[in-house]
Formats: C-alpha cells, structure tokens, sequence
C-alpha cells in the first residue's frame, strides 16, 4: 500500500501529481481487465477509438469529412495502436502536426466494464466529451461519426453506445432527451456519482473531482475555484463535471422512475440499482457516496483494484442496508441479481490459482453467503429452467421492482415536492412502466424480461375446460392426459384459444418443433385447425416484433 495523503494542511502540487498518478495506474489495471475480456478482432476497436477522434483518416473507420471535429490533448498513439491502425489501412502513418485546437476533450468508458460485473455480453456506454465552443453542425458531424464507429464495433459483435457531453451544460444540469439508453433528466446526480464511480478514461483530460480532497466534497466548488485560483491546477487542463453536494430529495423519484423502466428489460441490474439508490436515500442529506469511498482509498494510498470494483461496492453497500433493516429476503434477492450480473457459473470447472479473477473474487462472496453446491448448481442451469420457474422469478422481481420504486418515490415526496424532472419524459416514463407492468383481462403478459434464453418446450398439452356455464383453456408442459391434469397445475390458463396461442408465442413457449396434445378428443378444434391458427398468430407475433419498441410519441399520443 503506497502512501496516505496528508489532507489536514491541505493538499499541494506534489500532492496533487501523487493522486494523479494513481487514479491513472487504476484505471490502467481496468482497461487491461477489459481487453482480456475481448477477442483479438475487438481489442482493436478499444484500442482504436482515441485515435479515431483524435485524426480524420479517410481508410479508417468512421470517416466522415476532414472537417469533422477532431484532436484529443495529451494523446499520441502507441506502437500497438499504429499496427492496429495499419492492420485496417496499411498505408497509415501517424501524423506529426500538432493540433492547433482539441476539440475531443475526453472519452470515459462508463458502467460495469472492468469489473466483476462486466460480461461477454456487457456494451460499452463511452461518454464523448467535446469542445463546448463546438457549432450545432460540427457536433452533428460527430454525432455522425459516432454512429458510424457504433456500426463499425457491431460489425466485430461489439456493442458501442457513444454519449456525446458538452461538460458545461452537464453541470448546469441539461440532458440528452430521455430514451432506452438515456436517462434525459430524471436522475443528474446520481448519474453523475455513477460516472465518478464507475468511469474508465481512455485518453484526454481527467476530472477535477479527482483532486478535490474526500474531505472537502461538501465544498466541493468553493475548493475547485481555490485550486483553479491559486494555479494549483490549470482549468484548462481538467474536466469539471461538477460535485455531488446539492442533491434534491425529489431526484429519487425519478430514479426510481428510470430504473424501473429499465428494469423492465434489465430486471437484475435494476434491482440492485433500486436498492443502491434506497440506501443512499437512507442517509440522505448527509450521502457517503460509493465513488467518496473509492476516492478516500486512492488518497489512502490503496492500489489493490479488486478491493476498489466498483460492483462490489455496490454490493457491500447493499447488503449494510438490508441487513440493518433485517431484510434477508431482499438480501438473498440481492446477491443472487448480483450473482447473475457477473455471468459466471461457478458449479462448473473447478476452483485453483489459475482461476481468472472474477471468478475468484466470486468464489469469496459465495463462500460469505453460505451457498452450497446444489444452489450453484440451481442457478447455473437458469438458462434451463420451466416457464413455471420463470414465472415464478419474474413475479419476484416485479414485487421487489415496485416495492423499491414505492420507497423511494415515498422518499421524495416526504422531503420534497420538487423533482424537477421535464413533464413530458415523467409522462412518458410513466405510460411506458404502464404499458409494461399493468394486469388486465386479455393482455399479453411478457414473462421473461432477460431471466433465461429459451423458453421453448418440445411437448405442451392444451385442454378445453368446462366451468359455471362457460369454457377456458389451460396449458400444461409435457403430455398431460385428462386424469393428471386432475392434478396437475396449469401453467397457463386464458379464456381463448388464440389468447393461449399467442401468449405462447410472445413468450417463446412454442416454436416450429413444439409437439400440441389436444383435449379432449373430439372437441371443437382439430389438430390441422390448431396447426393453421398457430401459424397465423405466428406471422402476426412476427410482424409485432418487428415493432416491439414504441416509438415516444406515439406513446404520449395516448389518452
């Protein structure tokens, strides 16, 4: 462990290298994670992107104009970055003019890449920070080019999101218009402590909030404008996104909002955002935030990046919640939505030293949690489980969805009326978690938010049931006669056939293999019947997926 960080006579120009240089050391450690987690075909895309927005080269990808803003300060590519450069365009080389102006003044990768969270599957959120001087077309003409560098990183089965920032109007606190990959205006604050926390700078400028002393967080710009004043610090040569001291109680509810939007797709990450965010609301006003914990270990002098992931802060912080509030069974949903989140499986392959680290750091928590080999082995084979299981678990989630969301918007209205989130994105958040979540007789309920892969059952039995003067249908998996469904649960009971039909569409329950058992015999469908109306609610299920995302407005067009 290197050195603390005096902070009682303040801190001065060797101080501030020290810091310097160790918040770069971490996030170094973090991007080596990151590219051991990618193939080589995507490690070049990492290794690509400063130099892309640094120069304009018509080979590479991206390319738009000459004219497209360009340059990031304090970067020159590495040797390895040239032949990744080379081995897409083998007449590059490296330009030797110095930029007159930097109009890219940082690129931070964001969200769980790096940590024990990050998975095969996780995208790459980077926030693009620009020259606030920049005119409306030349950051269209980035935007532009940021597009094309997301379809370049698909191409190699990467999946790139970029969020152009101008860090002046972040501070005052504007946003990107709400959409599945923005928040717009719901939750500035904690957005920002979640880029503090979680942010990986891949070249350009680092923030201010890094050499603002823990100490002085609550004075966050009376400090900044000391350091900036008394040249301890060039302004020009950081990025000030502002402190974390002025949270209203009202941005809880619309975090609550958001994530719960969010968890309508994502329903793990959600959950344990939700309840991040209820913890938080338990010490407000006076929050130690998790970013605060990890800045206070950096001044410490802590350069173990595993005791620094940012996931297992989440986590720990978590479970001090729960476990003050005596809650065990939010807590076990709590580590298994992080179990989930890690995308390992640990029932299977054997522990030892040359285990990779997530896995290792893993084995740790599972070893604190008591769980034994049959509950690995039980979550492991998620991807196997019975629509009944499914359902199960989404009912679940769901309740402790809502349940958190109950808390915090109680929260905000107990100490603030004032959210301050724009009308129409609370309006439009709000149709959205109704459209999704509400119950009523005839809807389609979509069971599997991201809990397994495939739902698909090679045998399901379909019986026609008499009851008080009318008739239903029940589903049941596997060829179930009309003696066992006598003791049987359905998995599935609706008041018509198409309804039964297309809820096991949309759910995935049947496919083109899918083997129907009727009942009872001779009942008012055939099986050819059965076969021709599947058919038909298929290619309607087909054509309804092709639109499943609802554009805003047509949502805000609703009565």
């Amino acid at each position: 462990m290197a050195e603390a960080i005096d902070q009682r006579e303040g801190i001065g120009r060797k101080d501030l290298r020290i810091i310097r240089e160790r918040f770069l050391a971490l996030h170094k450690i973090r991007i080596e994670r990151i590219r051991g987690e990618l193939r080589h075909t995507q490690q070049i895309v990492i290794e690509l992107i400063p130099l892309l927005f640094h120069i304009n080269h018509p080979l590479l990808p991206g390319f738009i104009n000459s004219d497209t803003p360009a340059g990031l300060p304090d970067y020159a590519p590495d040797r390895d970055t040239i032949l990744a450069a080379k081995s897409l365009c083998r007449s590059f080389a490296p330009e030797r003019k110095a930029h007159r102006r930097f109009n890219i003044l940082g690129l931070y990768l964001m969200g769980s890449i790096g940590s024990i969270g990050h998975t095969s599957g996780s995208d790459f959120d980077i926030w693009l920070c620009h020259d606030p001087r920049l005119a409306p077309d030349e950051v269209e003409a980035l935007r532009q080019k940021a597009a094309r560098l997301e379809a370049w990183a698909a191409e190699l089965a990467l999946e790139v999101h970029f969020f152009l920032v101008n860090v002046e109007t972040f501070r005052t606190g504007k946003r990107d218009s709400l959409s599945h990959e923005s928040s717009g205006s719901s939750e500035p604050h904690l957005l920002l402590e979640e880029f503090y926390r979680t942010a990986v700078m891949l070249a350009g400028r680092p923030p201010l909030w890094w050499f603002i002393p823990p100490s002085e967080e609550e004075n966050y710009r009376a400090y900044a404008d000391m350091l900036i004043d008394k040249r301890f610090v060039d302004a020009s040569d950081y990025l000030d996104f502002g402190g974390l001291e002025a949270l209203p109680a009202g941005e809880f509810f619309g975090a609550a909002h958001w994530q719960l939007y969010k968890g309508i797709h994502s329903p793990y990450k959600s959950v344990l955002k939700l309840l991040l965010t209820e913890s938080y609301a338990q010490e407000f006003p006076s929050i130690r935030w998790i970013c605060q914990e990890i800045k206070q270990a950096v001044y410490d002098g802590t350069t173990e990046e595993t005791e620094l992931d940012p996931y297992v802060l989440m986590y720990r912080r978590v479970e001090r919640y729960l476990r003050r509030r005596e809650e065990t069974n939010r807590l076990d949903l709590a580590r298994r939505c992080f179990y989930f989140k890690t995308g390992q499986h640990l029932s299977r392959g054997g522990a030892g030293a040359s285990e990779r680290w997530q896995r290792q750091l893993l084995r740790k928590l599972v070893g604190e949690w008591d769980w034994s080999q049959a509950r690995l082995f039980g979550l492991d084979s998620r991807q196997q489980w019975s629509i009944n299981e499914v359902q199960e678990e989404r009912n679940l989630l769901v309740r402790e969805l809502t349940h958190s969301y109950r808390l915090l918007t109680d929260f905000a209205r107990t100490h603030g009326r004032g959210h301050r989130i724009d009308p129409t994105e609370l309006s439009l958040l709000g149709r959205k978690l109704y459209t999704a979540l509400e119950k009523r007789p005839g809807k389609i309920d979509h069971i599997n938010p991201g809990i397994t892969r495939d739902l698909s059952e090679r045998q399901i039995s379909l019986h026609r049931v008499r009851a008080g003067g009318g008739a239903h249908w029940q589903l049941y998996l596997g060829n179930i006669d009309e003696d066992e469904a006598e003791v049987t649960r359905a998995s599935k009971t609706t008041n018509s056939l198409v309804e039964m039909l297309a809820w096991c569409l949309i759910n995935g329950v049947i496919d083109q293999g899918t083997r129907f058992s009727l009942y009872p015999s001779g009942g008012p469908v055939t099986q050819e019947e059965l076969h021709a109306l599947t058919e038909i609610i298929r290619q309607q299920v087909a054509l309804h997926k092709a639109h499943a995302e609802v554009p805003p407005e047509q949502l805000l067009a609703q009565p």
